[in-house]
């Protein structure tokens, strides 16, 4: 299952709205299907429990029998074939179907629900009722495992600024852009997406969101410190690399018993564990030295071996 389905089962299970919220979800459902005019109501869907929730709504709020059919490749489509019907339904959300310009009428939006007292910043019952049902007939959602993207594809350019606007009040950061002329509406951050899925009523997806952003945190950060350590690891290998050739040439060119005992001792150490870390070579000295008195001691022996070439 998608994630977009995913979300979309969530949200058709929720049940037991208010009438104005009812209402509002079956106004968002209807307008951003595929079409929503006195020609044509109708909805096209992958998805046949988002057709059977479109019926259930429209002929709850309208009174008005749909027509669902199922085509050979598994698409649902649902629509009112009747003229006289279409004008029904048009009717119930103050629309006449003649429209020159296709608009959200915040009228459908009547959140009753809600306390006299609640500012509008608050989440509003039916604006979120509204986004639900818009999401269901128009909206998707990648998978978060792989990239943050929700959209909603809008038939009319005032229609997708209208839908923009109610995300953009509730501090949302969407955005608008064309695709091949179709009017999109989407959102990239991820913090955006997790609120709108929440305020549309899709918490767990929401969750889901979360938990995926949790463990690509923690592997990220566990990779930086995989990554820092391997290249401490390349680096100390090298610099031993060097260390021991300087040692052997000091041993070659007969420097080597004219150095100090301190020096010889950190030089027969690291010959014999080529391996170990500053500090490991320091902890094997009597008494022990701190790391940088090890380094020190093997920068001396490499800056005598390279006077040994001039």
């Amino acid at each position: 299952m998608s994630f977009s389905s995913q979300i979309k089962d969530e949200l058709i299970k929720i049940d037991n709205m208010p009438s104005c919220c009812r209402h509002a979800m079956a106004y968002g459902m209807l307008l951003f299907g595929r079409s929503f005019n006195e020609n044509d109501i109708s909805i096209m869907t992958d998805n046949s429990a988002v057709g059977d929730k479109y019926i259930e709504l429209a002929e709850a709020e309208t009174g008005v029998n749909a027509e669902k059919s199922v085509s050979e490749a598994g698409k649902t489509t649902v629509s009112f074939p009747v003229l006289t019907d279409r004008k029904k339904v048009l009717s119930c959300f103050s629309n006449s179907g003649n429209e020159k310009f296709m608009r959200i009428d915040r009228g459908n939006l009547l959140n009753e629900s809600e306390s006299d007292d609640m500012d509008y910043d608050s989440i509003n019952c039916c604006d979120a009722a509204f986004l639900r049902g818009a999401f269901l007939s128009c909206g998707t959602c990648s998978d978060p495992n792989k990239s943050y993207h929700i959209e909603f594809v809008a038939p009319y350019r005032t229609l997708s600024l209208d839908l923009l606007k109610i995300l953009t009040d509730f501090g949302l950061n969407a955005k608008h852009m064309l695709r091949r002329g179709i009017n999109v509406i989407y959102i990239k951050d991820s913090s955006s997406i997790e609120d709108l899925l929440t305020l549309m009523g899709a918490q767990l997806a929401s969750m889901e969101i979360m938990n995926i952003k949790i463990y690509k945190s923690v592997r990220n950060v566990t990779n930086r410190r995989s990554n820092f350590e391997s290249a401490n690891f390349d680096r100390t290998v090298l610099a031993s690399f060097d260390q021991v050739e300087s040692i052997k040439k000091l041993k070659t060119k007969g420097v080597y018993p004219t150095l100090t005992d301190d020096l010889k001792l950190i030089a027969n150490l690291r010959t014999e564990n080529p391996d170990m870390s500053l500090r490991e070579i320091g902890e094997l000295c009597s008494p022990p030295l701190s790391r940088s008195a090890v380094n020190y001691r093997l920068k001396r022996l490499m800056e005598i071996a390279q006077k040994t070439d001039d």
